[in-house]
C-alpha cells in the first residue's frame, strides 16, 4: 500500500506542476471522488459514487451523488485481460443504469440537478504489440436542471489502458478522450481528455490519481484543468 500511495503522490505532484496559471478563460479544480463497488454475483453489481469539485480560485464547491446498477455479459477474452478485484474488467460488454443528484455547497446558490444515466461499454485487446486494451463507452444523460428546461447529452469516451508490472507490483496507466453532444446547446461540447493510473493498494482498494482538461467553447470559462483523485473500493 505504501508503494501505491507513493506512486500516486508523485503523479499528483507532476500533474499539479503542469497546471497553467488560472486566467479569465481557465479554471483550475480539484476533483476528489469515492467509488464503492458491491458485487451481487458474477454478472451484477451495485456502484455508489460520491464526487466533489473545488475551484482553486473561487468559492465554487459542488457535490454529485450517484447510484448505478451494472450488468455484464459472460466473460470473454479472459486470458487477455488481467484478473483483479474489479471482475468487470474481464467483460467484453457491460451495461449500466443510474441516477445522479448534483448540488452546490455555496451559500446562496440553490442550483441542483437530477439526472438519469444509461450507458454501455465494450472492451477489447488491441491487435498491436504491448497488450493494450481499448475501452469504448457510450452514455446518455437525461438532465433535469433546476430552473432550466429538460435536456439530454450523448457522451462517447475512447479509453486505452495497459497493465504494467514493476518488481511484482502491477498498475494500470490509461489515457482517454471524451466528446459530448449537448441538446441544450445543440453543439458538440464539451470535450474532455485525461491521463491517469490505477494503483492497487490491496485486494479491496485501488487508488487512482489523474489529470483532466476540459474544453468548452460555449462556456465561461472555456477551459477547466482538473487534478483528480479517486478511491475505488471493491467488495
Amino acid at each position: 500500500m505504501f508503494r501505491a500511495c507513493r506512486c500516486g503522490a508523485a503523479i499528483a505532484l507532476l500533474a499539479a506542476s503542469a497546471l497553467p496559471l488560472a486566467g479569465q478563460n481557465t479554471k483550475d479544480e480539484f476533483w476528489p471522488e469515492s467509488d464503492v463497488y458491491v458485487n451481487l454475483g458474477p454478472q451484477v453489481r451495485l456502484v455508489f459514487v460520491d464526487a466533489f469539485s473545488q475551484a482553486q480560485s473561487a468559492n465554487n464547491r459542488q457535490g454529485a451523488f450517484t447510484y448505478y446498477f451494472d450488468t455484464a455479459l459472460k466473460p470473454v477474452f479472459r486470458r487477455e485481460l488481467r484478473r483483479d478485484e474489479d471482475v468487470f474488467r474481464q467483460r467484453y460488454l457491460t451495461f449500466r443504469a443510474g441516477y445522479r443528484y448534483t448540488t452546490s455547497f455555496v451559500n446562496g446558490d440553490s442550483s441542483s440537478e437530477n439526472r438519469i444515466i444509461a450507458e454501455s461499454t465494450w472492451r477489447a485487446p488491441l491487435p498491436v504489440p504491448g497488450h493494450f486494451v481499448l475501452v469504448n463507452r457510450n452514455r446518455g444523460d437525461f438532465r433535469f436542471v433546476k430552473g432550466k428546461p429538460f435536456s439530454m447529452r450523448y457522451r462517447n469516451r475512447i479509453w486505452v489502458e495497459r497493465d504494467v508490472e514493476l518488481g511484482g507490483f502491477v498498475f494500470t496507466p490509461y489515457i482517454y478522450d471524451e466528446i459530448f453532444y449537448d441538446t441544450s446547446k445543440s453543439a458538440w461540447v464539451p470535450n474532455r481528455y485525461a491521463a491517469g493510473v490505477q494503483l492497487p493498494a490491496n485486494r479491496h482498494l485501488v487508488v487512482e490519481p489523474y489529470y483532466l482538461r476540459q474544453n468548452d467553447r460555449l462556456a465561461k470559462p472555456q477551459h477547466v484543468h482538473a487534478l483528480g483523485l479517486k478511491l475505488n473500493f471493491y467488495f
